[in-house]
């Protein structure tokens, strides 16, 4: 189940406006069935004008798993990874490598938490290309207990994105 709301001004290249979305998703436990977990995601993103033609953009990701009971089987791909550039069902985190890529440095978390802020400004108009500076920091938590929301890896960089009809955006970062 996802709960979503949207007021973007624009798809291409969005100005002004946010995105929230909750999603749930339950397996086993009273549903039957050989594995028994509970997850949310929480997810918003706002957009904001500056000076000039510059957009601020901030984005934030929660996510949270868990088994009905101790002995619960939650299956390896449901937690959450970290890293890589999104092709993979890691979440991606721009600077460090896809864990489900075959350089995990750690296993996959049950708490997840990323920040996203980009300064954005647009480059032509039509075809859409607009440049954007980032700063990202995230992590995954095996415990909940052991979840600290000051200890993220981070990156910095630079990007551009272009807008191709019936293809979609794609990016360099």
């Amino acid at each position: 189940q996802i709960i979503t709301r949207n007021s973007l001004n624009r798809p291409e290249f969005p100005t002004e406006g946010s995105e929230v979305s909750l999603s749930s998703e339950f397996s086993g436990g009273v549903l039957g069935g050989n594995v028994g977990f509970y997850k949310f995601i929480f997810s918003a993103s706002w957009f904001t004008p500056a000076i000039w033609k510059l957009v601020l953009y901030n984005h934030t990701t929660v996510g949270f798993i868990d088994g009905w009971t101790k002995s619960s089987r939650i299956p390896y791909l449901e937690y959450f990874f970290l890293g890589g550039e999104g092709l993979s069902r890691s979440t991606p985190l721009r600077g460090y490598d896809d864990p489900l890529a075959g350089y995990a440095t750690q296993p996959g978390g049950r708490v997840m938490i990323k920040y996203t802020t980009e300064i954005r400004f647009p480059i032509i108009p039509n075809p859409t290309m607009f440049g954007l500076i980032f700063a990202e920091a995230g992590n995954t938590w095996v415990k909940v207990s052991d979840t600290d929301p000051f200890n993220l890896r981070r990156s910095v960089g630079i990007g551009a994105r272009l807008f191709m009809p019936m293809i979609g955006i794609i990016g360099f970062d």
